[in-house]
């Protein structure tokens, strides 16, 4: 089962929330204690996060875990 279109909606969400906040994938890395390679791999759909990186995220920026996968 191809699950890269669902990582890439998730990643473009994620985008998208780091963007509203005025974060660039450095500043967002820096806040959640990742690179910014990293940060670019989840939001290009290349990497697969784990829940407590997606929980890490939605920490850095400042929203409940939900709202990242608010994307359907």
């Amino acid at each position: 089962m191809d699950n890269s279109q669902d990582l890439k909606r998730l990643g473009g969400r994620i985008k998208e929330l780091r963007m509203a906040k005025g974060l660039s994938q450095a500043k967002l890395g820096l806040l959640i204690l990742k690179d910014q390679q990293s940060i670019h791999k989840v939001e290009s759909g290349e990497f697969n996060p784990t829940y407590l990186y997606l929980l890490a995220l939605s920490k850095g920026l400042g929203i409940p875990i939900k709202e990242l996968l608010d994307f359907e």
